[in-house]
């Protein structure tokens, strides 16, 4: 009986051996750009349970508790079409071409081209019981694209004498240093409303009735081309009536802002400030983000 039980558990062995040789050899099939039929959430769940070292920042940051809860509170990133730029870490990354990434509206994307993940800055604050989560996207640039007003510049008198004069397009659209970001108010119940930047304001829905309004949660942010101004989808979601690419929440990296050295950071843009900068950094209830 002992001989049975005990060649039962090296074959319990051999099996788990196998079986996480076979994980591994899988995740490192995955590719940087995973196509939402390769199940791209996933596939970064597999990655966090085999490195077992997914979200140490957040806890070290926030405890075990807060930093569930700032996963949790995530929304997923979906992008209008013809916008090629996903959100990432400034330390790494100030220019466009490290931050593209394919404009294709059947792909999860968690990478860009250069192989940098899809990174969100996180901040957490206390009212009370009151929980304020904020999620700050780096993109590298902003070329507002609004009603083509970037095309119709490009063939303007103005815009064609402004080359002529300076050499440059000096589209008053555009500026280096995209920050953008998304707040979550969680209650002492649970109950949380969130609401997104949009041109230097905070909104809910895209409707003009949204401005500066909290709303329910869908699980996703919509990022418009070029602005990269947001707003919570309310009339389809990915696979359901809004056909767009994304980055789901589970594969997007976070950073706590509270832990890294804001002394490293240069202004590109002197017009642009950083969230740390911002007056939603420390009022989360202000009109302006």
């Amino acid at each position: 009986m002992y001989g049975q039980r005990g060649q039962a558990s090296v074959e319990w062995v051999a099996l788990v051996v196998v079986l996480a040789l076979a994980v591994g050899g899988l995740l490192a099939a995955i590719p940087a750009v995973d196509g939402r039929s390769l199940g791209g959430a996933l596939a970064h769940r597999l990655t966090c349970a085999v490195k077992g070292a997914c979200d140490d920042e957040l806890r070290g940051a926030y405890g075990d508790a807060d930093a569930e809860l700032v996963r949790r509170h995530l929304q997923g990133l979906v992008f209008e079409p013809g916008e090629r730029q996903v959100p990432v870490d400034w330390r790494s990354c100030r220019t466009v071409e490290c931050a593209v990434a394919p404009d294709d509206r059947d792909l999860d994307v968690h990478r860009s081209e250069a192989g940098l993940p899809v990174t969100v800055f996180t901040r957490l604050s206390r009212d009370g019981d009151r929980r304020y989560i904020q999620y700050w996207f780096y993109y590298p640039d902003s070329n507002t694209a609004w009603a083509g007003s970037d095309k119709i510049w490009k063939y303007s008198s103005v815009g064609l004498a402004n080359r002529l004069l300076t050499g440059s397009d000096g589209y008053p659209g555009f500026h280096q240093d995209d920050w953008e970001g998304a707040m979550v108010r969680v209650e002492a119940d649970g109950r949380a409303a969130v609401r997104v930047t949009s041109h230097g304001q905070w909104q809910w829905c895209k409707q003009r009735r949204c401005a500066g309004q909290w709303g329910p949660a869908t699980g996703w942010t919509r990022v418009s081309r070029g602005s990269h101004a947001g707003h919570v989808p309310t009339d389809g979601e990915p696979g359901n009536g809004l056909r767009e690419r994304t980055s789901t929440a589970e594969g997007i990296r976070l950073i706590p802002l509270e832990g890294i050295d804001k002394d490293r950071y240069r202004r590109l843009d002197p017009g642009i400030s950083p969230p740390w900068q911002k007056d939603a950094y420390a009022n989360p209830e202000t009109p302006e983000s």
